[in-house]
């Protein structure tokens, strides 16, 4: 059978499917769109100008939200003109390691005294905002009228509200005076989180949905990084892409299987053989994904409802969340209170067991895999 050899200079030192923003995989395929509204916000800060709107990147959990804001902060890095800075809320606990962390005082100490008229010092560890909002809004417009800043907040759906209410209100005040983006990233229970933040603004923000891959996109993201060292046969990468079903998380974990297969038997083409070889490896690290978020279903007491959701999608693609509602409500004792319906769904809905990309109104499986083995669990009563 012919080989699919794709043309590409790629360094063959690289493992590229290694996880972790350090080995951002060189090509990203199926996120045309995504990537493009990205640029159009960026391209508001080239010109001077703060972007209309901030954004919020939303998705399940492996679909390559990180990978995307990777890819992002060094599309800005290459354009020398914006600065960007990368937090999670691990990392700001309170106003002042947010205000330190988005004009750090050894670039920025010249901003004080005179050029701000709010009352707020500097410490030894960095700024000392006494938690005025205004303090933190008038010090990042007037390190963003120096320089336009975008701020990449990953994981955004932990974000605490003490920080979040807070930080959506400074988005909104220093963009008014000076360019700056905000870009959340957050997995489908971030709308739900953004809500309690009482900030009734950040609906308008752009949402950009980050859904599964077509089986195009699948195949490039497999192919591209690999070539030209190493081609695959048509009918092996098929298969790859078939049981990959689309879910980032799973073509980079058969990359990295594959990648470390072929180096094993010193092949330069995957086929059956290689395939055959690596799906014990795949198959192994998969069930553990599995498992892994099966417990967490079953700490958050969401397990019998999520095994209702299976029964209840079948083989359908989508459900109206009518439908999802009665069938998680048929888990529960009859006369308990409705909220708990509503509970056991967002809770589905925040771990990205369904969603709904933004702009749809039914709900869809996050990772139909993971549904189909709760569901299979669900069948032989484990």
């Amino acid at each position: 059978m012919q080989c699919n050899r794709v043309t590409l200079v790629a360094d063959a030192s690289l493992n590229p499917f290694v996880p972790g923003r350090g080995s951002l995989p060189p090509h990203i395929g199926g996120r045309d769109k995504e990537q493009q509204a990205l640029g159009r916000m960026l391209a508001y800060l080239e010109a001077g100008r703060s972007a209309p709107r901030d954004i919020v990147l939303i998705g399940p959990r492996g679909n390559g939200k990180t990978v995307l804001l990777g890819w992002f902060e060094q599309t800005i890095h290459a354009q020398a003109s914006v600065d960007v800075v990368w937090l999670t809320p691990s990392t700001i606990d309170n106003m002042d390691a947010l205000g330190t962390a988005l004009a750090p005082p050894r670039r920025f100490r010249d901003l004080l005294p005179k050029n701000l008229s709010l009352s707020f010092g500097l410490g030894k560890l960095g700024w000392e905002l006494g938690g005025r909002v205004h303090s933190l809004a008038q010090l990042l417009a007037a390190r963003c009228r120096s320089r336009p800043l975008v701020l990449l907040l990953d994981e955004a759906h932990t974000l605490e509200k003490a920080i979040g209410q807070p930080l959506l209100n400074i988005s909104q005040l220093v963009s008014r005076e000076a360019p700056f983006l905000l870009v959340l990233a957050g997995t489908p229970g971030l709308w739900e989180h953004l809500n309690t933040f009482d900030a009734s603004f950040w609906d308008r923000c752009e949402s950009i949905g980050v859904d599964r891959l077509s089986a195009g996109a699948s195949a490039d993201v497999l192919v591209k990084p690999m070539a030209p060292e190493i081609a695959f046969e048509e009918g092996a990468l098929r298969r790859v892409v078939g049981i990959g079903g689309g879910y980032p998380f799973f073509l980079q974990l058969w990359g990295e299987v594959l990648w470390n297969r072929v180096r094993e038997v010193g092949a330069s083409v995957i086929d059956a053989g290689v395939v055959a070889g690596a799906l014990p490896v795949f198959e192994s690290r998969r069930r553990a994904f599995y498992q892994i978020r099966c417990a967490e279903l079953n700490r958050r007491g969401a397990m019998p409802a999520a095994q209702a959701l299976a029964a209840a999608f079948g083989d359908r693609e989508t459900l109206s969340e009518g439908a999802c509602r009665r069938a998680v409500d048929g888990t529960l004792p009859e006369g308990t209170d409705p909220d708990r319906t509503t509970d056991l769904v967002e809770t589905l809905r925040s771990l990205g067991y369904v969603w709904s990309p933004p702009g749809e109104l039914e709900l869809q499986p996050g990772i139909p895999s993971l549904m189909e083995f709760v569901r299979a669990n669900a069948l032989d009563g484990v």
